[in-house]
């Protein structure tokens, strides 16, 4: 049988699964020797103090006094108008994209030269960036 995982004996420590492994753990001296150091790390860190009653009943009026009270609504209309400012600009800032311009001096005749010439060429179309680092500008 294999030994318990360190998350079965913490859910052991905390009530979890308070009888998970019993069996295992009468029997396996490592699985036992692990869960005795589990309770004795537990019982250091939380010390077993007893609360008052006054305590627990004051804290309980405080929470009755709390549900009674009407939350705040003096901030209901912030999200409204962070949402109205949004939106205002967005309307303001938008500018839709404009076609781009074309040149008045290139007429079809060019175009469907540049077309041709580009479906008779030989040469693959990844290689045409290259050819334009070379280039003069004009």
């Amino acid at each position: 049988m294999r030994h318990l995982t360190d998350d079965q004996l913490i859910d052991r420590v905390y009530g979890i699964e308070p009888d998970g492994g019993s069996a295992h753990l009468a029997e396996c001296d490592v699985c036992s020797a692990r869960w005795s150091a589990f309770e004795q790390r537990h019982r250091e860190m939380i010390p077993a103090r007893p609360v008052a009653a006054e305590f627990l009943t004051s804290q309980r009026r405080k929470i009755y006094l709390r549900l009674d009270q009407q939350p705040g609504t003096r901030l209901k209309w912030v999200p409204a108008l962070v949402a109205a400012c949004l939106l205002a600009m967005m309307v303001l800032v938008h500018r839709p994209a404009q076609p781009p311009a074309r040149n008045p001096d290139t007429g079809d005749a060019q175009l469907f030269s540049e077309v041709y010439s580009m479906e008779q060429s030989t040469e693959p179309r990844a290689a045409s960036p290259i050819h334009e680092l070379f280039e003069d500008n004009q």
